[in-house]
């Protein structure tokens, strides 16, 4: 998350804005009735088969409590051989996923150096996948899997003063639970710096994880790769 935290002393309501550019890798599997197709596309590849990205951040915080929201939106298209021998000759996959996580946070502990925020909340998920199989041995096939569900979190994040102007940033969540997913994970991790009280830039990493039964597939995408951007608060 790019959102800093501010100081919980305060009592009036502050916000803050984070636009961010994030170039994950990608890995994803999805099984089928001819085995399991799996994909795993490099940050270089992903930067080619990207058809369109969204991602953001906004926080809101009044003393040690704070309401934060993270959204993250792509299309991604790519083709290559099949992984299904020669009973096909190719395959192309087309995955839409967005993911929208809500937080309410408490801020547990602050002094001049930590502040750690404990951290319950949700995330809802839409993935919308399509394999499409050309024809080798076999006629040429297509299927999809597609579903929207809600998983609960529960996570924590912790900020270190580095000096005046620096500071790293920590964040790491759980959930899924089998109420939504089987299991999904989050983790960020970035360094910062404070240009001052309203501007500050940040850069760093990020992972999230998904495994889940879609449509009766098994399907486990992992995203994961280096992020930069900035905050505004006001």
């Amino acid at each position: 998350m790019l959102v800093e935290p501010v100081l919980a002393q305060s009592t009036d309501w502050s916000f803050a804005i984070s636009p961010y550019a994030w170039t994950p890798g990608i890995t994803s599997s999805v099984e089928t009735a001819r085995g399991t197709v799996e994909v795993d596309k490099s940050i270089g590849d992903v930067l080619s088969d990207l058809d369109l990205a969204f991602m953001g951040a906004f926080e809101a915080r009044n003393g040690r409590w704070s309401l934060i929201a993270d959204l993250f939106y792509s299309e991604l298209s790519a083709s290559r051989t099949s992984p299904l021998g020669v009973l096909f000759s190719g395959v192309r996959i087309e995955t839409e996923a967005q993911a929208l996580s809500g937080y309410a946070g408490y801020r547990v502990h602050e002094d001049d150096w930590v502040a750690v925020d404990l951290m319950a909340g949700f995330r809802v998920n839409s993935v919308d996948i399509n394999v499409s199989l050309s024809p080798g041995l076999l006629q040429g096939q297509s299927f999809g899997a597609s579903e929207t569900w809600v998983d609960p979190l529960v996570g924590g994040r912790v900020r270190f003063a580095i000096t005046d102007h620096w500071f790293a940033t920590a964040l790491v969540d759980v959930g899924g639970f089998k109420a939504g997913s089987d299991l999904t994970w989050l983790a960020f991790a970035s360094l910062g710096y404070q240009i001052d009280e309203r501007w500050s830039i940040q850069g760093g990493w990020r992972h999230v994880s998904i495994d889940k039964s879609i449509d009766g597939r098994d399907v486990e995408i992992d995203f994961s790769g280096p992020l930069l951007g900035f905050t505004v608060r006001f």
